[in-house]
């Protein structure tokens, strides 16, 4: 319990209650879950680490239902963090059942976390599967259509930004965010590449962190805001965009 009470007084969790200011993190990274299990601070680790990973469909079942009611919670409560009896309650379990998967709501709330992280890649990777555009028309038709995915993903999950942005405000959890930035960025370049590929790798992954970065910081700034400000802050971001890889593409007007 001592160790569970130390996690839960870092700085990301007072920050996710509203005590800080809350830092930035972005989306991105292919290291798995052992490099992050070696990374982080062993007592953090211990104390945020899931109990058990489910080996059978049924666990895997119980763990579904677990973070499904901790995420519709956050939604429903806002800034507020689901207590682990509600969680429960939501799920139809026990709280016994809870902690057989998770020591605390703190690791429950990381696991939302890297799902929701874990989920822009295979959106990414689909503008790569498509045939490339052509002209500059059809590639900000692309860009549309990506946008339209991935700013879904933070418009239905907008109660988790402060727990998203708090994991990156403490040393030992911060390799969670490090386990997608690597793939995002190369998931963007490789998507330059497909439509230009002549485009060299250095420069294709110059311009993925950019893209990555300009886009995950200007749409926590939407979120604070209404849905129209977001909406016109996406707008500008995708100008953005295009203005910044157009002409490394070599598409015709």
């Amino acid at each position: 319990m001592r160790l569970i009470i130390r996690v839960c007084q870092h700085a990301e969790f007072r920050m996710y209650c509203g005590q800080h200011p809350l830092p930035v993190l972005r989306p991105g990274g292919e290291r798995g879950h052992r490099t992050v299990k070696r990374s982080l601070d062993r007592k953090t680790r211990i104390a945020l680490e899931p109990r058990k990973q489910p080996r059978q469909q049924r666990s895997s079942k119980v763990v579904d239902r677990i973070l499904d009611a901790a995420l519709v919670l956050t939604r429903e409560q806002g800034t507020k963090t689901p207590t682990t009896l509600a969680i429960a309650q939501r799920a139809g379990l026990s709280v016994g059942s809870i902690y057989q998967y998770f020591p605390n709501k703190e690791a429950i709330l990381l696991d939302l976390a890297r799902r929701w992280l874990s989920s822009f890649p295979e959106v990414i990777a689909k503008r790569i599967k498509v045939a490339p555009p052509t002209n500059r028309e059809e590639f900000r038709q692309e860009v549309r259509r990506l946008f339209t995915d991935t700013s879904r993903l933070y418009l239905e999950n907008a109660s988790l930004m402060p727990v998203i942005e708090a994991i990156s405000g403490n040393a030992d959890l911060r390799p969670i965010q490090n386990e997608y930035d690597d793939q995002i960025i190369a998931l963007y370049a490789a998507w330059l590449q497909h439509v230009n590929p002549a485009l060299e790798d250095k420069i294709a992954s110059r311009l993925g962190v950019l893209m990555m970065e300009v886009g995950h910081v200007c749409r926590l700034v939407g979120l604070k805001k209404d849905r129209r400000t977001f909406d016109l802050i996406e707008d500008d971001v995708e100008t953005m965009w295009l203005a910044l890889v157009s002409p490394y593409l070599n598409l015709e007007s």
